[in-house]
């Protein structure tokens, strides 16, 4: 099996570093104001740990050089069985971090604060490829591939709201 390279792993590592540190301003922009703050402070620290853990960590240093790869309009293909290995990994993280639906028997059994970690998830992505606001994301999905209820949608706008407030 072919193994990432060292600049590969530096690369995720900061990265994904830089994701996570951009997801805590997140959260915090949102707790400095909610009744839900603790909660959502406790998610700073916890979130996307699961990417350094055995069951994730080598397949996301291959799609994250995937993708840096894609942005910078290089080629990449993964080697022999990496794909699966990729696929997999996405599969538990998905399932077992409560910021993703996938988680969740139904994404309306998403906490507030779940739902609220998915906006700043977002909105870190947003800012990460200077978009600025989820809201863009969150109009093309909730409603669409995010079904939810009112209550819940009213969630995420008052969420991305916040967020746009602290990054104008």
């Amino acid at each position: 099996m072919v193994r990432p390279t060292p600049r590969m792993i530096e690369f995720f590592e900061s990265r994904t570093r830089e994701h996570i540190d951009r997801v805590g301003q997140c959260l915090e922009a949102v707790a400095v104001t909610h009744s839900l703050a603790a909660e959502l402070r406790a998610r700073i620290p916890i979130h996307d740990a699961s990417k350094f853990g055995s069951e994730e960590r080598e397949p996301y240093i291959w799609l994250t050089e995937f993708h840096r790869c894609r942005r910078r309009g290089e080629p990449f293909e993964y080697p022999p069985g990496v794909a699966d290995r990729v696929t997999a990994a996405v599969d538990h993280h998905v399932r077992h971090n409560r910021h993703h639906p996938e988680c969740h028997a139904h994404p309306d059994a998403m906490s507030e604060v779940d739902l609220i970690e998915m906006v700043c998830d977002w909105t870190a992505m947003a800012l990460e490829y200077d978009q600025g606001s989820a809201r863009p994301w969150a109009d093309r999905t909730v409603g669409t591939k995010l079904i939810l209820a009112p209550s819940n949608v009213v969630v995420i706008y008052d969420a991305i709201d916040v967020l746009e407030r602290r990054w104008r």
